[in-house]
């Protein structure tokens, strides 16, 4: 490829929407890899698209979270008792 990779790429999910971001080498492997395709742009690459969603091949550990959300491994839980907010992980974010 003849186009370099921005050091912060954009990775947008098929609707546009934009997931996050991660360094060039991992958008280069997501492209060589064929998980991603480069959006058209002049210059270093700085968008790249998810071919197909994660719902077609990955595993739920749990429910979906509420749209525009995304995934999180954390939930504020209130005490019932005194009124005081703990935070509640998810058992995969404890995981060695």
């Amino acid at each position: 490829m003849s186009q370099g990779f921005h050091r912060c790429v954009a990775v947008l999910n098929p609707n546009g929407d934009t997931l996050r971001y991660v360094p060039s080498a991992l958008a280069s492997s997501l492209v060589n890899a064929g998980a991603a395709e480069v959006c058209k742009s002049r210059g270093r690459i700085r968008e790249i698209v998810l071919s197909q969603p994660a719902s077609s091949h990955a595993l739920r550990i749990g429910p979906p979270s509420a749209p525009g959300f995304g995934v999180r491994f954390w939930r504020w839980q209130r005490l019932d008792v005194s009124g005081a907010r703990v935070i509640e992980h998810h058992p995969r974010c404890l995981y060695e």
